[in-house]
């Protein structure tokens, strides 16, 4: 196991498309990892000589990393996050996301083995069905010895916070200010005039998109995320002490300032979290909660289980990905 600083350099990242693309272009996504399956069921059975031990070793995966789409579509979980049923985690209805905030809650029940062998056995005995319980298929993955997709506790705060809550509630919170503090004009210019200093100039976001009919800000991860920490200065001085949507965003940051650490209490991120989502039920009580709100429930959890969630989220594949991007437009 290496140090989260060594995991996360691009040279040590391989992603399956870099070695893989010829055949996965030939034979198919699936038989390519059919054959990656057997040969971890080998490492799995069989020793081998690893230069850093004196004894040869066993292995196996422990645990898949990836954003909620690739996951869900590896997983064999429906891919429309619509869905009635579409958590990988648990069996709650979409609509009770709305209502229900912690992992105690009598109407979340967790997938497990067991649960998950009869749904992928209802779907092999009627392939017509769409999904059950929101379950489209097998995973061959499940067939290793030590691996199972409900025990799977990665979750990628890349895409579920920086890119999905936070631009999400920013939005409504930067429109409640113009609607009770200044105007949209105002808004942008002090976005766009902060000084945001030397380690943050990289990172500063540009104009927010505010009128748009949609749930984010057109910013990315990054942008999102040097936003919401320097917000409270951007506006506080506008911004009534008392005000509950800017005690919104005070829980939100609060929380992500857990989660992007790298140790954690449980109970008090489970208790933060429900505060949060109760709050907002109550600022906003026509607008939503994402489905990434409901994910964030989920938390406390995943951090028990693999330790601090920054060192498995997207942002270093994102990376990755950039490199081959960049190249590509180099050639065009």
């Amino acid at each position: 196991m290496f140090f989260p600083k060594y995991n996360s350099a691009l040279h040590n990242i391989h992603l399956v498309s870099l070695f893989y693309a010829q055949d996965i272009k030939t034979y198919g996504f699936s038989k390519i990892l059919d054959s990656i399956v057997e040969d971890v069921k080998i490492l799995e059975r069989d020793r081998i000589t690893v230069p850093l031990y004196d004894e040869p070793v066993r292995g196996t995966i422990v645990q898949v990393t990836g954003d909620n789409l690739g996951l869900h579509c590896l997983f064999g979980f429906v891919e429309s996050f619509s869905a009635r049923y579409c958590c990988r985690f648990c069996l709650i209805e979409k609509e009770d996301f709305q209502t229900e905030f912690t992992e105690d809650s009598p109407k979340i029940v967790m997938r497990t083995q067991a649960l998950h062998a009869e749904h992928c056995q209802k779907m092999e005995a009627n392939p017509r069905l769409p999904y059950v319980m929101g379950v489209k298929k097998s995973c061959i993955l499940n067939s290793l010895q030590y691996f199972s997709t409900c025990e799977n506790f990665s979750v990628d705060i890349m895409h579920d916070i920086l890119e999905g809550v936070t631009q999400y509630e920013i939005k409504l919170i930067l429109l409640h200010v113009i609607d009770q503090y200044t105007i949209l004009k105002d808004v942008d210019r002090r976005i766009r005039s902060f000084n945001y200093g030397y380690m943050e100039q990289t990172n500063k976001p540009p104009t927010v998109t505010l009128l748009e009919d949609s749930n984010d800000l057109g910013l990315n991860a990054i942008h999102s995320w040097c936003l919401l920490r320097n917000l409270p200065l951007i506006f506080g001085d506008l911004v009534c002490p008392h005000d509950q949507h800017w005690y919104l965003l005070r829980l939100l940051l609060q929380i992500v300032s857990i989660v992007f650490f790298t140790s954690i209490i449980k109970i008090f991120l489970q208790h933060l979290i429900a505060q949060h989502h109760r709050l907002f039920k109550h600022l906003f009580p026509q607008k939503k909660l994402l489905s990434k709100h409901h994910f964030m429930v989920r938390y406390p959890t995943c951090i028990l289980k693999t330790g601090p969630i920054l060192h498995i989220w997207c942002m270093r594949y994102k990376a990755e990905h950039n490199f081959f991007k960049k190249k590509k437009v180099s050639k065009m």
